[in-house]
């Protein structure tokens, strides 16, 4: 584990940022960097040509196989004003913060592999509390989509966040359906959403996800350990795994092909002793066949939120109030006419899936509603009745 070092102040914080700035520059390099000579130190040398005398700059260009090319080195610093370069990411509504700082995340500042730099935006309290990762393929089937948003509404519904990467399908199912529980009027203390990203705040990816980042930071934040400017690199996004599976209590991996990056962030929690549990799919599914492997390897299949809330020992926290669901009448008519499952209840609404899978663990709570495999169904009790027939 890399020691936290002392606090930055704004001078060794911007020189940071403008190391980090630098082309092929990653968390290692740069905490080495910080190390051994400094933060300030390394970016003179690099100015003046002399970033052969830096020992993890040389280290960097050996793993690349090839000499430290000083020269260029030197001509992309000159472009570059640290303390101006620190000016424009706050003017951009982000926090930069350097591990050791005193705000600086506890689970990530505890890790093995902490992030010398975080840049967020957005509110840093969604990182307290208990938190849960749900990643998966990009390319979900529509079940998949809708396990994890109503996995991420019932966690949500109970206090805890959930992580993920703001990535297609499953990662943007599970944070919309938070975006859509809060839209909706979510009470104080439930769970909110935590993107982390493997590109620079201002770079929004996949693009098609511009509107959720905004709404997630909106609710929740969203964080990164890559500077303004930087394109999403196929090598940070490994990177950016790590620190998904290093923010949760427990990763939940549903749909996920037997390679990629949920398996990847399964085996970063895995190496941190972060439980890993996976939604069980079909054995001829594609899409399910990492979840599968997972589960033949012993991670706890998930059937539904309690088993995430034994794994992650959260039996007792927080639960939506059934008379906050403004939802709550429309679902329930729809429902007397017979059970549904939660598609065809976002059909018959019209309203968003997070905002309907939110109603329905609201009214599963207030035993007005039962779940049977896909179907929902009436109990034909009050929550009244129901709370009263607990008791006894």
């Amino acid at each position: 584990m890399i020691s936290p070092t002392a606090p930055t102040d704004d001078e060794e914080l911007a020189h940071l940022v403008a190391l980090a700035c630098l082309p092929e520059v990653g968390p290692s390099t740069l905490a080495a960097c910080r190390l051994a000579p400094g933060a300030r130190e390394t970016w003179e040398a690099v100015r003046a040509g002399r970033a052969a005398t830096v020992p993890a700059l040389v280290d960097l260009a050996r793993s690349r196989g090839r000499a430290i090319d000083a020269v260029r080195w030197a001509a992309e610093a000159s472009a570059v004003d640290p303390p101006t370069l620190l000016a424009a990411h706050r003017r951009d509504g982000q926090l930069v913060l350097a591990h050791g700082d005193a705000a600086f995340p506890d689970r990530l500042a505890e890790d093995p592999v902490p992030p010398p730099l975080l840049f967020a935006r957005g509110d840093p309290g969604a990182l307290h509390g208990p938190a849960v990762a749900i990643v998966g393929t990009r390319n979900a089937t529509r079940l998949g989509r809708e396990t994890a948003a109503s996995l991420a509404a019932d966690l949500a519904a109970r206090g805890v966040s959930v992580v993920s990467g703001l990535a297609l399908g499953i990662d943007g199912a599970a944070h919309r359906a938070l975006v859509d529980l809060h839209g909706a009027g979510a009470p104080p203390g439930a769970g909110r959403p935590v993107g982390v990203v493997a590109a620079g705040l201002d770079r929004p990816y996949p693009r098609r996800h511009l509107a959720l980042h905004a709404q997630v930071a909106e609710v929740g934040v969203v964080l990164g350990e890559t500077p303004m400017g930087g394109a999403p690199l196929r090598w940070r996004f490994p990177a950016r795994n790590r620190i998904i599976a290093a923010l949760a209590d427990a990763v939940v991996v549903v749909e996920s092909r037997s390679a990629g990056g949920s398996m990847l962030t399964a085996a970063e929690a895995l190496m941190r002793g972060i439980p890993v549990l996976a939604v069980p799919a079909h054995p001829r599914s594609p899409a399910g066949a990492g979840a599968l492997d997972l589960i033949a390897e012993g991670a706890a299949p998930v059937r539904d939120v309690d088993d995430v809330l034994v794994a992650i020992g959260a039996g007792g926290s927080r639960r939506l109030d059934e008379h906050g669901d403004p939802l709550g009448p429309e679902v329930a008519e729809r429902l007397e006419q017979g059970p549904a499952t939660l598609h065809e209840l976002v059909e018959w609404t019209g309203r968003e899936l997070g905002a309907v899978a939110a109603s329905l663990t609201a009214l599963e709570l207030a035993g007005s509603v039962v779940r049977q495999g896909p179907w929902y169904e009436l109990t034909g009790r009050s929550g009244a009745d129901a709370a009263d027939e607990r008791c006894r």
